[in-house]
């Protein structure tokens, strides 16, 4: 048994899943080579387009057989007085140093070819750039023995304090039911995916450009039969619209499962474990001080059957800016858990300090950019007599009236003794919770209708998220802003 005290290699099945990695890097670069050499080839006579292919792949093989052997070998760590020392480079060798409490989170993916070797890829967040951040491919046993030292120099870093959450069984496990996950991908917001389609066929047409005059008009010719049919008969717009969502629909739960599939959580006092995949099973640690904000949101289907969705923020430098995914907790509604874990026992008996609503100022902010582009598109299809079409651009103005009703509604922020909630959203309900020691920066702004409303925006940022809530009294504000700056003094 290994005590990492020492510098070592990765798992020696490390190396097949570099070259792998490394192989599929190559291969883009091997396919242009025979791509051009092939023509020159077969005119000279002297290679076969078999041949040309094999030496690409053969030579694309060799390659990428020696830059993962290099990068393999190259590669080592160890632990040593509560720190993590990743040694690597080949002429230049480099020492990286990551402390134990310096860590945020521990990410590990295991893709098809990890399973099959059962290998782990363990990635180590920190507040530093993806640059700078240390992934570790280890074998099954190599990991729990990792983990294991990882959690016993943990324990002595962060020794316990009274205002520790309450204790848990280190192996208790809580599964997500694949129906629970199911029904609350049906519960989403599915204009997300219809956005993402609309980017899809945005670029369709975008690439039209690109082909010749007579396939242009031929593919608009089609595309303008088609849709006189459907003007000409409103139920086939019905239809059309339909299967248009229903191809959103499976699209977008087919995404939520094939992420979240089988996800498990187990939680101690001080850590909590996900892991969850169909296709590449992924885990993530959150470890208890290094969440900045716990993220509740409730649109109406989700309030309807029981359900919400959750999300454990923390620093945005640690995930979100890097282009990893956000962890997302789908099905039914346990926030109460995740907050008595966070905040204590005690959650939802602290003493309330001061709430503060929002005004009419957010309606009309969030309504003015879409108003402009509402008037703008009905002129133009007004110009070019598309008046049956006007009505898109009516629907989406009495949408924004609605989605701003809503977001006035709801914007607030609330201060209690050790905690405060910014709440926000529109058609669902969003609570962000936040720690005063989360608080980096609070700022009063103010608007040129501040002299005659008296209405201000408070800003709180933290490392995970900047909030801005608008339009609120400005003599509360500065009450607000008062206790907050005496909370983190």
């Amino acid at each position: 048994m290994s005590d990492y005290m020492h510098p070592q290699r990765m798992s020696p099945g490390a190396f097949f899943i570099i070259f792998l990695k490394t192989l599929r890097k190559s291969l883009g670069l091997f396919i242009t080579v025979a791509i051009i050499s092939i023509p020159k080839a077969l005119s000279s006579g002297i290679l076969g387009i078999g041949t040309i292919i094999l030496l690409c792949i053969g030579g694309c093989m060799v390659l990428s057989a020696i830059e993962a052997f290099l990068s393999y070998f190259s590669k080592k760590f160890y632990i040593n007085k509560g720190n993590l020392i990743f040694i690597h480079g080949i002429i230049n060798r480099e020492n990286t140093i990551v402390p134990l409490d310096r860590i945020h989170s521990l990410r590990t993916k295991m893709g098809v070819f990890y399973r099959l070797l059962d290998m782990r890829g363990i990635i180590f967040d920190t507040l530093a750039t993806k640059q700078e951040e240390i992934e570790l491919i280890l074998d099954e046993h190599d990991w729990q023995q990792l983990l294991s030292l990882i959690e016993k120099e943990e324990n002595i870093l962060r020794p316990s304090t009274p205002n520790d959450p309450p204790e848990y069984d280190p192996t208790s496990t809580v599964h997500y039911p694949t129906k629970n996950l199911l029904l609350a991908a049906l519960c989403q917001n599915h204009l997300k995916g219809m956005a993402a389609l609309g980017s899809f066929f945005g670029i369709v047409f975008g690439n039209l450009s690109d082909l010749d005059e007579n396939t242009t008009n031929s593919i608009a010719n089609h595309l303008e039969d088609f849709f006189d049919g459907i003007i000409a008969s409103p139920p086939k717009i019905i239809l059309f619209l339909a299967i248009i969502y229903i191809v959103i629909l499976l699209l977008w739960i087919g995404r939520i499962l094939l992420k979240y599939y089988d996800m498990t959580m187990s939680h101690s006092k001080k850590i909590l474990t996900f892991t969850y995949g169909l296709i590449t099973r992924a885990t993530n640690r959150f470890l208890h001080d290094k969440i900045c904000t716990i993220r509740i949101k409730r649109n109406i289907l989700e309030k309807k059957f029981g359900f919400s969705t959750i999300m454990l923020k923390q620093a945005v430098n640690v995930s979100a800016e890097k282009g990893k995914d956000v962890l997302n907790l789908y099905g039914f509604d346990n926030s109460s858990f995740f907050l008595k874990w966070w905040l204590g026992d005690d959650f939802g008996k602290f003493p309330h300090l001061i709430t503060a609503k929002s005004g009419r100022g957010v309606f009309f902010h969030s309504i003015l950019l879409p108003s402009l582009i509402a008037i703008a598109a009905a002129i133009i299809m007004a110009h070019f007599q598309m008046y049956i079409w006007i009505i898109i651009p009516l629907i989406y103005l009495l949408f924004s009236f609605v989605s701003g009703i809503y977001k006035m509604r709801r914007s607030r922020i609330s201060l209690y003794s050790s905690y405060f909630i910014i709440h926000n959203g529109s058609l669902a309900e969003i609570e962000n919770f936040v720690k005063y020691s989360s608080i980096e920066v609070v700022r009063i702004r103010r608007t040129p209708f501040t002299r005659w409303f008296h209405r201000v925006s408070l800003v709180i940022s933290t490392p995970g998220t900047t909030f801005l809530v608008r339009s609120i009294k400005e003599e509360e504000a500065k009450q607000i802003y008062e206790l907050l700056l005496d909370s983190i003094r």
